[in-house]
């Protein structure tokens, strides 16, 4: 029988107390932390766009080798002339092929930010943004339908969409207006998996 002796006082060893338990202290970090900290957590965000329609806001398409985790979606709504009998909705659609968003009018995100500021690990993936009002995402399936309060709203919603190497993702947002334009952004905030 293998015994464990105390090693309470000197810094390197456990504890063992009275009533034979062994103390120790221990952190605990969640697995996003952990890829945080290893440089694989982004940020990807259209900018403002403004539509006046319901617009393919953004494109994600997964080309890594590890699966991507896109943890939550970030929708801001600006003020504009909104039917006020309904909301506006956000869409996000599983694996979307085509439409113009993709094929016509392929525009790069302007902001695919690694989370870690000192980190330069970038995510190699098809990223693209709304080049007008009205651009299209189509051939996938409607996954999650999110709705907004129209005027100057922003909805943060946690999806836990896990996306492998080809994966894609469409978020389109219809704002409901009545009239005019308003001004929309949509992020993802998305981590890549890192085996444990």
């Amino acid at each position: 029988m293998v015994r464990i002796e105390s090693g309470s006082g000197n810094g390197v060893d456990a504890k063992v107390g009275t009533d034979l338990r062994l103390y120790t202290d221990a952190v605990t970090n969640t697995r996003a932390t952990k890829v945080l900290e290893a440089g694989n957590a982004y940020n990807i965000n259209t900018g403002v766009v403004s539509i006046s329609a319901e617009t393919g806001m953004l494109y994600l398409k997964n080309n890594e080798d590890k699966n991507l985790l896109v943890e939550a979606v970030a929708v801001g709504i600006g003020a504009g002339s909104f039917n006020s009998s309904s909301f506006a909705k956000i869409t996000v659609i599983r694996n979307p092929s085509t439409g113009t968003l993709i094929e016509s009018t392929p525009t790069t995100v302007p902001i695919a930010a690694n989370r870690l500021f000192s980190s330069s690990n970038t995510l190699t993936a098809d990223m693209y943004v709304a080049g007008a009002s009205g651009d299209t995402i189509t051939n996938g399936d409607d996954t999650i339908i999110i709705a907004a309060a129209n005027a100057q709203s922003r909805v943060f919603a946690t999806i836990d969409l896990e996306l492998a190497k080809g994966n894609s993702i469409g978020i389109k947002v219809d704002p409901n207006l009545s009239s005019g334009s308003t001004n929309v952004y949509v992020a993802l905030v998305c981590h890549l998996i890192t085996p444990s």
